[in-house]
């Protein structure tokens, strides 16, 4: 779960200066601009870094699990909570108009965004069973996102950590084949991206992005750099990305150290709870 949440803090800051150049411009962000991140001496936070919706939801839905409490339950729980407290540290709305929506109503939200892939990790550290997983995934994803594109990618994302990476330890190329027969082409260009890559919180154009910056990577801080270098929904593809790194490379102990001042006071046991349950390491595997 940590590694969903660094991401988006540190894809955050990044996210709000795509969306200010594409309002401004109407193009994608410069691509010396987006490569900075690449530069290791850069910090992966910045001072104007911040926990967003992505980290929220993603410990409502672990909450839950471990609560045994209704997706939906928690997803209204936690976002109506973080609603009341206003707006984020950018000035904007903490959930997109859709959710607020949902959170406020009583209907199924019909959504195609990837709001339902930020959040699904913990299904794929929290369960075992590959018919589990997939059932689970679809109860996470359809109260918000009850569309066929976003139930997809969800699942995708959350087989990806559990089966394929953390309990087998299948190999990137093997997993890519996998996704590829099974959910969605990955057939990306690094460099592409990072030149041509534009914002949209599409599930479909937007997570298999994200799910190749981590198959492009190296390590588990190179993950979410490549992540945040292609641009666009920045927070929301690092926290994908960040998911997947973490299962495959655990986390560098310093990073969570450094993440440590942006996590909600809230979130703490409650973390700590899931890495009790979880099947999972906060630390660094051996790469």
């Amino acid at each position: 779960m940590l590694g969903a949440i660094i991401g988006d803090t540190a894809g955050s800051y990044y996210e709000v200066l795509e969306i200010l150049n594409y309002k401004a411009a109407h193009k994608p962000r410069l691509y010396q601009d987006r490569m900075k991140i690449m530069d290791t001496s850069i910090p992966l936070f910045d001072k104007n870094s911040s926990v967003t919706d992505d980290s929220i939801l993603t410990v409502a839905i672990a909450d839950a699990i471990m609560s045994n409490v209704p997706y939906q339950d928690k997803l209204k729980e936690y976002g109506l909570r973080e609603i009341n407290f206003g707006k984020d540290i950018y000035g904007r709305s903490r959930f997109g108009q859709g959710f607020v929506a949902w959170l406020n109503g009583n209907y199924q939200g019909n959504s195609y965004g990837n709001g339902c892939a930020m959040r699904i990790s913990p299904v794929g550290f929290l369960f075992d069973d590959i018919v589990k997983i997939k059932e689970e995934s679809y109860k996470v994803t359809i109260p918000s996102h009850n569309h066929e594109s976003s139930i997809k990618c969800s699942e995708a994302v959350a087989i990806s950590i559990s089966i394929y990476l953390l309990r087998t330890g299948i190999s990137r190329e093997n997993l890519k084949q996998f996704l590829e027969a099974n959910y969605f082409s990955l057939a990306y260009d690094l460099e592409d991206l990072r030149m041509n890559y534009t914002f949209t919180s599409e599930a479909i154009k937007s997570v298999p992005q994200a799910i190749f910056c981590f198959l492009e990577s190296n390590n588990f801080e190179d993950a979410i750099r490549k992540a945040i270098s292609i641009g666009g929904d920045s927070d929301t593809i690092a926290t994908i990305t960040g998911s997947l790194a973490e299962a495959y490379y655990g986390i560098p102990e310093e990073i969570i150290e450094n993440v440590k001042p942006y996590i909600k006071e809230y979130m703490v046991p409650l973390i700590d709870k899931f890495y009790e349950k979880g099947n999972t390491k906060k630390y660094a595997k051996n790469n």
